[in-house]
């Protein structure tokens, strides 16, 4: 097998985070007792849900059960920061998680008072997220408490009390007010999203050593819940929905009834819970919809979705849970966790059992498949971005593409090995269920579990062959010093018995020709870190040697490309990272041509849209089309189902000459 260069973080130039202009700052944030909160909701049908869930919270507390909050960064970069503390402080929540990013904006407020960089204007010169002191701070505190014991939040808040002189502003941060009150905070990453990742100190095993013990704290959290509780979650449109479904899974699959749980789902995205999408419409994979409305409905709980910016909804819902908090004069104990949930009492089920979606059978051919009807393929974008991908294959250039979880059950695998094999692929990323799918579809011929009532009957993801089988692959390839990607193409390589379908693999075609095949994933939201086999520092060390593997890529992309399908949060992130560490490290990428294919709908994707637009918020049209282009090259968004598009990609290029 052909190992993979990766690029050295020891020679990256970072800057003081004290000469750094920053958006957000103590002196602007939110007063929870002296602002005037904005109206809201406005709609009748909205108020009484929200009156609704705001009984609901009140008397769960009131019975000693959880209410669990879950958040995204720009919760803290919205200065929601002292709301957060004062429901923690009056007993509302009993458990407050984020994401990594979340935790940074945190930290950074804590230290320094400000917050959150200009990435347009930073990313240019490579001085995005290249901060000495945040990311050395952070990553001391996580290696030290990797080495304790502890998990990523509790490692956070044990370094500030080990130096609170570096720390002046701690009592507007939600980290260590949380551990003051006795309230669990835990922190679930992604590999290669964060700014603190691509600081020189950096130790992936640790981040995955840390973030995992967060998640087993997050379960055990949602196990308190056996009876009912209250999952609150804000802008987290990814992580905390899932890691939510995996808790749940693990719950019910330890035979806890799970029952009466409501989930509310806050963010700026406009979707409604009261119809079900068709798989045409981006309603249908948006994961709060599915996870905390669908499937939690399935086993006897509520889900809601509201609508609105949080710095109007959050407070909101605290002056309302407070004011009838005092009109029934109740009071809020306290709650201990009790340690429900055991890996070595979970049961697994064999393959052979499980229902899914997707079979061998079902993959498009290229010879034989009528052409798919695209809209988007006769228009002049789309002929442009065709030729510039010809005269980068030309020029020798690389063409990295990255895959969500969606594409590999959409039945595009042999479209997307053809271009492999022709050279317009160079380097492949994948999420985390991305290369499961992939992995598994390699090895059974099917995957993409159905869920009908896998997840009441404690079945949904804990299955034995496929996560034994990963884990092990990765603990030999680890071991060996391979990355994620290269350790599950090395089980390929060496048991071909075991992976009858390899030839339909997407690694398998990248360890064939020779290129890269990084895996980039989130600790907690994969079906196969429910596995008892699982090792998050091998999760996160593994992944962690494909992101500088992916970093020396990009580091050579000037003239090259980038495409990103359906991926909304981390391909955007980690290429983002990437982008700027290569700058960082004098690398010139500048003239890069880049593209998202998704089934979002952004209308006029070069036009400016403001903080109250839901796709301002959307990764892909800032992280892909915008920054990395704003030196050189072009981005283009192309909407569409992945077997319209990737089909259309291959048919327009295919007519240049294999390039082996």
């Amino acid at each position: 097998m052909k190992r993979a260069p990766l690029l050295s973080f020891d020679n990256i130039r970072t800057n003081s985070v004290y000469t750094r202009t920053n958006l957000v700052t103590i002196k602007n944030m939110a007063e929870p007792y002296t602002d005037t909160p904005a109206l809201w909701p406005k709609h009748p049908m909205s108020e009484q849900a929200f009156d609704t869930l705001v009984e609901k919270i009140v008397q769960t507390r009131a019975a000693g059960m959880p209410v669990v909050w879950s958040m995204g960064a720009h919760v803290i970069k919205n200065g929601m920061s002292r709301y957060i503390i004062e429901m923690v402080r009056h007993g509302i929540l009993t458990h407050v998680s984020g994401n990594g990013a979340t935790s940074i904006h945190d930290f950074e407020l804590a230290f320094l008072g400000e917050t959150s960089e200009d990435v347009a204007a930073s990313i240019e010169d490579g001085s995005f997220g290249m901060w000495e002191e945040t990311g050395k701070f952070i990553n001391e505190a996580i290696i030290q408490g990797m080495h304790a014991g502890l998990g990523y939040g509790e490692s956070l808040y044990r370094y500030l009390e080990r130096n609170p002189e570096q720390f002046p502003h701690y009592e507007d941060c939600v980290f260590v007010q949380c551990q003051l009150a006795g309230v669990p905070y835990t922190c679930h990453i992604s590999i290669g999203t964060d700014i603190i990742h691509q600081h020189p100190s950096v130790d992936f095993q640790a981040l995955g050593a840390t973030s995992g013990r967060d998640f087993e704290t997050m379960c055990q959290s949602i196990s308190g819940m056996e009876q009912g509780g209250v999952f609150l979650n804000f802008g987290s449109a990814i992580s905390g929905p899932e890691i939510f479904l995996k808790a749940l899974s693990l719950c019910r699959n330890a035979q806890l009834p799970m029952s009466g749980i409501v989930a509310a789902n806050f963010d700026i995205v406009p979707v409604q819970g009261d119809s079900t999408p068709s798989e045409r419409e981006p309603d249908y994979y948006y994961r709060p919809r599915r996870n905390m409305v669908e499937r939690l409905v399935g086993i006897g709980g509520e889900g809601m979705l509201f609508h609105g910016l949080h710095q109007v909804t959050i407070p909101q819902l605290f002056h309302r849970i407070l004011e009838r908090k005092r009109q029934l004069g109740l009071t809020f104990k306290p709650l201990t966790y009790t340690n429900k949930l055991d890996a070595a009492k979970f049961t697994l089920f064999p393959v052979s059992e499980r229902s899914d979606r997707f079979h061998f059978g079902q993959l498009l051919k290229p010879e034989q498949e009528e052409p798919l009807e695209w809209k988007g393929q006769e228009e002049q974008p789309f002929t442009e971005f065709i030729s510039s991908l010809k005269a980068i294959r030309l020029c020798g250039k690389s063409i990295l593409v990255n895959l969500g979880g969606n594409v590999i059950g959409s039945g595009v695998n042999l479209f997307l090995i053809d271009l492999i094999q022709q050279g317009f692929i160079t380097h492949l990323a994948l999420n985390g269920a991305a290369a499961f799918q992939d992995f598994e579809l390699a090895a059974f011929g099917h995957t993409e579990e159905l869920d009908e009532d896998s997840l009441a009957k404690g079945k949904l993801g804990m299955w034995q062959e496929p996560g034994s089988r990963l884990h092990a692959a990765l603990e030999y390839g680890y071991g060996n010093k391979m990355g994620y990607g290269e350790s599950l193409m090395h089980a390929m390589e060496v048991e071909h018995d075991q992976f009858p379908y390899r030839d339909s693999s997407l690694l398998f075609a990248c360890l064939k020709q020779g290129i890269p095949c990084t895996t980039h994933i989130t600790i907690g939201t994969d079906a196969i870190q429910q596995h008892p086999d699982v090792n998050f520092a091998t999760q996160g060390g593994a992944s962690g040697r494909d992101f500088h593997m992916y970093a020396h890529t990009v580091s050579r992309l000037d003239g090259g490309a980038f495409l990103n399908f359906g991926s909304t949060v981390t391909g955007p992130e980690v290429f983002l990272k990437a982008l700027s560490i290569s700058r960082n490290l004098g690398h010139t990428v500048q003239r890069i041509v880049t593209a998202n294919f998704d089934i979002v709908q952004l209308g006029d994707y070069h036009s400016k849209v403001g903080y109250e637009d839901w796709d301002y918020y959307y990764r892909p049209r800032k992280n892909i089309i915008h920054r990395p282009t704003s030196l050189g090259g072009k981005g283009y968004h192309f909407e569409g189902l992945h077997q319209e598009t990737i089909p259309a990609v291959w048919r327009n290029l295919t007519s240049v000459d294999s390039c082996k």
